[in-house]
C-alpha cells in the first residue's frame, strides 16, 4: 500500500489535487490544473508504450502455474497483470473475435483453451468490463483493456464473480528484466515532475 507524505493541501479554485509518488514509495499531494494533469499523463503514457510487449507461442507459465510475465494488451501495450498474479488453466471458451465495434458485422469468434485465471479483481492493473450479456442460458460480462477498449481479452461468468479468464491468444507479454529496462524519456516526459497515479 502507498503511504501518504504530508497532509493534503487543499487546492485553489479551479485546480484538482493529484496524488504524486516520491522516490521512496510515498505519495504527496500536488495542486494541478486539469491541462497539467492531462499533460502528466500524456508524457506518463509515452513513457509506457516504449515497453513493447511481444506474441508468445506458449504461455510463459512457471512451477506453480503463474504467470512468468507482464501481461499486456496487444494493441496499446498497457499493463493488465503483474508476474504472479493470475494462474494457467485449460478450459475450452468461446470468444467472439476482436475487431471494431460495427452495428451490421456478422459476429463471429473462436473457441480458445488456455486461460489466466484471476479470483481477485484487485489483482488488475487494468481491466474494463462489459455490460451483461446472455448467450443461450449463459450470462457473462466480456474483459477489455480498460485504456484502448480493445476486446475481448477474457471473460467473466455472472455465475462466478470472482472467476475472471483472460486469454492467452488474446494478449502479449514482457519479462520482469525488459520492464528494469528504463525506457529513454521524451522531452515531454522530462517536463514532468513525478508520476501520477491513474485507476489500475
Amino acid at each position: 500500500d502507498k503511504r501518504l507524505s504530508g497532509k493534503s493541501p487543499s487546492p485553489a479554485p479551479g485546480l484538482a489535487t493529484v496524488m504524486m509518488e516520491n522516490p521512496d514509495g510515498t505519495m504527496h499531494a500536488v495542486p494541478m490544473s486539469l491541462a497539467d494533469v492531462m499533460a502528466a499523463l500524456s508524457a506518463q503514457r509515452s513513457v509506457k508504450s516504449k515497453i513493447q510487449g511481444k506474441k508468445e507461442a506458449s504461455p510463459p507459465v512457471g512451477i506453480n502455474k503463474e504467470n512468468t510475465k507482464f501481461v499486456v494488451c496487444s494493441q496499446c501495450n498497457s499493463k493488465i497483470l503483474k508476474p504472479g498474479k493470475s494462474r494457467l488453466v485449460k478450459k475450452e471458451i468461446f470468444l467472439h473475435h476482436m475487431a471494431l465495434r460495427e452495428e451490421d458485422e456478422k459476429q463471429t469468434g473462436e473457441k480458445l483453451s488456455d486461460f489466466w485465471l484471476v479470483t481477485d479483481q484487485f489483482s488488475f492493473e487494468n481491466i474494463g468490463v462489459s455490460r451483461k450479456v446472455t448467450s443461450g442460458n449463459l450470462n457473462y460480462k466480456y474483459l477489455a483493456c480498460a485504456d484502448c477498449d480493445l476486446g475481448p481479452v477474457g471473460i467473466r461468468y455472472m455465475d462466478q464473480p470472482t472467476h475472471f479468464y483472460i486469454a492467452h491468444d488474446r494478449v502479449h507479454y514482457y519479462s520482469k528484466d525488459e520492464a528494469k529496462t528504463k525506457p529513454v524519456e521524451s522531452v515531454e516526459s522530462k517536463s514532468a515532475k513525478g508520476n501520477p497515479t491513474t485507476s489500475k
